[in-house]
């Protein structure tokens, strides 16, 4: 159902954004949705989106309470009663993932956001940087996926922040080594 783009997340993910677009706040997919809209398919089960600081106050009021619950403790994160589905808000121009090892890469401005597909997101590059600055290998997996479902090469990391290309460099040769390819090779086990 997933991968049919059908089911709650998707579901969520479409009245989230009829609901934005009737209320004229730009937002910006990211997450386990954007990955997807990039050849790698990829269950998740929440929604991500960025707004702007104001645009989170709009939302609060006019969705808040109304069509989204909130969860206690956690400010920026809501349920979607009907699906269960949570969406995860961030906020624009903070600085994302672990602030301890990241002080450069920002969630994006959701005006500068492209239409992958029919998803509202951020370009690839820009996803990739979201992922690695999280400094989780969850995430860090998923780049190296992103790296062989759209080819990517080394030379990628040009485009990236500079915080984050040696990372990049590392999930990239991961995802071309072939020691992890081809597990009857020689010298692999």
């Amino acid at each position: 159902m997933f991968f049919e783009r059908t089911g709650p997340v998707w579901d969520t993910l479409r009245d989230l954004e009829t609901r934005l677009r009737e209320a004229n706040v730009d937002y910006v997919v990211i997450g386990g949705l954007a990955l997807n809209a990039y050849n790698y398919s990829r269950q998740t089960i929440d929604v991500d989106i960025v707004l702007t600081e104001a645009d989170f106050q709009r939302f609060v009021s006019e969705f808040g309470g109304t069509f989204y619950r909130r969860v206690p403790r956690l400010p920026r994160r809501f349920i979607d009663p009907e699906s269960e589905v949570a969406i995860d808000v961030l906020i624009a121009g903070q600085l994302a993932g672990r602030t301890s090892k990241n002080q450069s890469v920002r969630f994006p401005d959701p005006k500068v956001a492209v239409v992958q597909g029919d998803l509202r997101t951020v370009t690839l590059a820009r996803l990739v940087e979201l992922k690695l600055v999280t400094w989780r290998y969850k995430d860090w997996g998923d780049v190296v996926e992103l790296i062989r479902c759209n080819n990517l090469s080394d030379s990628f990391a040009d485009q990236l922040d500079p915080n984050v290309r040696t990372a990049f460099r590392e999930c990239f040769d991961q995802a071309n080594d072939q020691e992890y390819e081809n597990p009857s090779a020689p010298g692999s086990g």
